[in-house]
């Protein structure tokens, strides 16, 4: 994928930033993604997606970046584009859930590969091997693994929830305890300096998650768990939140509300937030700056305002503006399933 337009990649203050960043899943002798390669992408997918690695349709097909150099600045980054073109493995990255295969990735000016299982292998998928509560207690939106990963040093492991934070799409996982006591665990846990339960309170309002207190993980409609993982991201109050799709689930008025409180949540306590999205009016109206992915392996960042144009969109997706439209409807519906 080719470099941003107009990336300065001295500046070390970015939060983010990706210098000369490869990635290639590895595959077999035949080209076909290896064991350990399906592994990566099936921790890297969330729980019940399918496993498939995003890919540029120019490149190899286990090639998903090459000397991709950009950053990240704080507050509020959207990722768009079609199906395939890298924006979860672009996610992945920046919350050192994955690592490059050449070139570096840093958090805060840290090499993501200090957080890598064994600090050893580029290219593979961080797991913490824990139960689903303490993901959900101390790794707020990480995937409960279904697929074999090496385990991740416990303190490197708290260091680098401190920094960032993922929430994953589809994300699905088990708990005994109700989601009530979670959240306070979530917030016990986290890095807020001054808390408050009036802030606890502010999100179950926020979120809707009153009726739902007493229920556990399991016993959660598709966008009750969507909601509660996005509370568990704010409440445990990382540095950076990354976000895979993360209000596909919820009704319109629902994502106007999470996405109104994320912008105001990055502004007053600097927080870095990027998500991805399929809706083009959400991405508009509550991002600083926008990530562009092409089908053709391009990728534009820059302002918001500027990057998201109607001749920009269209080249990106190559479909004409107006289907795009109705394509994105169709999505949603298709990932919802009608479970809110």
């Amino acid at each position: 994928m080719n470099t941003a337009d107009g990336m300065n990649t001295t500046d070390i203050t970015s939060p983010i930033v990706f210098d000369d960043v490869s990635f290639v899943y590895p595959t077999d002798g035949d080209g076909a993604m290896s064991t350990d390669g399906a592994a990566a992408a099936a921790v890297a997918a969330a729980p019940g997606a399918a496993p498939t690695p995003d890919a540029a349709p120019d490149a190899p097909p286990e090639q998903v970046f090459g000397g991709l150099s950009l950053q990240i600045p704080s507050g509020v980054t959207s990722l768009v584009g079609p199906n395939g073109v890298g924006k979860s493995t672009f996610l992945l990255l920046a919350g050192a859930r994955l690592f490059p295969t050449e070139g570096v990735v840093t958090i805060f000016g840290r090499d993501t590969r200090e957080f890598a299982p064994g600090a050893s292998g580029a290219g593979a998928a961080a797991g913490t091997g824990a139960s689903a509560a303490a993901d959900a207690a101390t790794s707020p939106g990480a995937a409960v693994n279904t697929a074999p990963a090496a385990e991740i040093d416990p303190d490197l492991e708290s260091e680098r929830n401190e920094l960032v934070s993922f929430v994953y799409q589809n994300m699905e996982f088990e708990t005994e305890q109700p989601l009530g006591e979670l959240l306070d665990l979530v917030y016990e846990a986290g890095i807020w300096e001054n808390k408050s339960a009036a802030f606890t309170r502010e999100l179950i309002d926020l979120l809707e998650l009153g009726p739902e207190l007493g229920k556990r993980t399991g016993e959660l409609s598709k966008g009750g768990m969507q909601r509660a993982v996005i509370a568990f991201s704010l409440l445990y109050g990382s540095r950076i939140i990354a976000m895979d799709e993360p209000v596909f689930a919820l009704e319109e008025n629902q994502k106007q509300r999470v996405f109104e409180y994320l912008v105001d949540i990055a502004a007053r306590f600097s927080r870095t937030v990027l998500f991805s999205a399929h809706e083009l009016t959400i991405t508009e109206s509550y991002s600083d700056n926008m990530l562009l992915f092409g089908k053709d392996g391009s990728l534009v960042f820059g302002p918001t305002d500027e990057v998201l144009t109607r001749e920009a969109v269209e080249r990106a997706y190559q479909v004409p503006y107006d289907l795009l439209h109705r394509k994105e409807q169709l999505y949603r519906e298709m990932l919802r399933g009608g479970d809110v």
